[in-house]
């Protein structure tokens, strides 16, 4: 039996308190079609100037920065009005150089942030920022959208292409129900903009519900898909039987 994914160990957030708590500003990164979620873990290709430049610049014991989407993936060179007004704070724990002197890097996600200022362009962009909090008062409809939440990650794990068996207990150990909604959707392959809604939803119940709306619309997606599939293969093997027949009368 396969042994299930495991959520990747973390830093925990009181070790960084004393370095973040009287820190308003931090560099800034943009992410192409990507967001980071709190306490994900990601790996990231940085080979763009200013990110290369804000990696070599972060000091040892506090690599600490904002990463952020741009609206526009394709854009090469975003500048503030491109990005979106809300990101991740986030801790860089490994850096690794590549031979083509571009950076892979291993990040990981502490707290929502929203982007107040800049007071740098260059060499890379840094930022005011103001950490937030999940608005979590937790009741039995928040309970209840939690549990449809798992119900609807199981069901999509059984026909997703991108999810294995593996992912089934990787919810297990997820207690905090604005967590659950953010680890949920960081797996499934929807639209950056809409990643983006959930994590700029502070309120965890319009969280949950956006979660449960989004998981649904991505297992029918997928669903009509199948079927479409299946009514294409039927009418190629129907049509290659009639031309069969035809042939046979000959």
């Amino acid at each position: 039996m396969t042994d299930k994914i495991k959520e990747p160990d973390i830093v925990k957030k009181d070790r960084l308190e004393d370095v973040a708590d009287d820190v308003d500003s931090y560099p800034v990164m943009p992410l192409r079609n990507t967001v980071l979620f709190p306490q994900q873990v990601i790996p990231t290709y940085i080979g763009r100037e200013r990110s290369l430049k804000l990696i070599d610049d972060l000091p040892q014991g506090k690599k600490l920065l904002v990463v952020v989407a741009q609206e526009d993936g394709s854009m090469e060179n975003p500048e503030p009005d491109d990005l979106y007004a809300w990101g991740t704070l986030a801790v860089v724990l490994k850096v690794f150089d590549m031979p083509d002197k571009s950076k892979s890097a291993i990040i990981q996600g502490l707290d929502r942030v929203k982007l107040l200022s800049f007071t740098q362009k260059e060499p890379y962009f840094k930022a005011v920022v103001e950490r937030v909090e999940d608005n979590e008062d937790e009741d039995l409809e928040v309970e209840a959208l939690a549990s449809n939440v798992r119900n609807s990650f199981q069901e999509l794990i059984k026909i997703a292409p991108y999810l294995t068996d593996e992912h089934s207990g990787i919810l297990t150990n997820i207690t905090k129900v604005g967590r659950l909604a953010d680890r949920v959707i960081s797996l499934v392959t929807i639209p950056t903009k809409e990643k983006q809604d959930i994590l700029e939803e502070l309120n965890v119940k319009e969280r949950m519900d956006k979660t449960t709306v989004l998981l649904n619309r991505e297992i029918q997606r997928i669903e009509l898909g199948e079927k479409i599939q299946s009514d294409v293969q039927d009418e190629i093997s129907k049509t290659q039987r009639e031309y069969f027949l035809r042939e046979q009368m000959k």
